[in-house]
């Protein structure tokens, strides 16, 4: 019960709401010591950028 009143809080407080996880995603071994490895970390990065962009905005905003 708990966990959905947080839930609520936090949708009150941010304007973010929180979805249920739809499964797990399972770790790869990735070897990032050349240059094919940093463009790897950049798109990387740049994708979880662009996945929470709401979320982020949210949290500077308040």
């Amino acid at each position: 019960m708990a966990k959905i009143e947080a839930e609520v809080v936090i949708k009150k407080m941010h304007g973010v709401n929180i979805k249920k996880r739809t499964g797990t995603v399972k770790p790869v071994s990735i070897d990032l010591s050349n240059s094919s490895g940093d463009r790897v970390v950049a798109v990387t990065a740049k994708r979880v950028i662009a996945r929470h962009k709401k979320v982020i905005k949210a949290l500077a905003d308040r």
